[in-house]
């Protein structure tokens, strides 16, 4: 089962989608396998057009599950 979808929108109007079965496999095909010490998390970053901050955090594992935050609005 696909479990993380990432799609990458082109200025012709197509898209390049990835599909994934978990974090551990998304990390190692995007990036690479070959790192000194192990990964824990992927983290996405980004501040929305309201000022609030947004996080999704997808762990380097085929069990745990992808967590996003999205601050409060003040």
């Amino acid at each position: 089962m696909q479990n993380i979808r990432m799609s990458v929108s082109l200025v012709d109007g197509g898209a390049q989608d990835f599909d994934f079965e978990n974090g551990k496999e998304m990390i190692e095909q995007l990036l690479t396998d070959d790192w000194g010490a192990p990964p824990t998390r992927l983290l996405i970053s980004a501040t929305a057009e309201d000022g609030r901050r947004v996080e999704i955090s997808i762990p380097y594992s085929k069990s745990n599950k992808v967590r996003v935050m999205i601050e409060d609005s003040e």
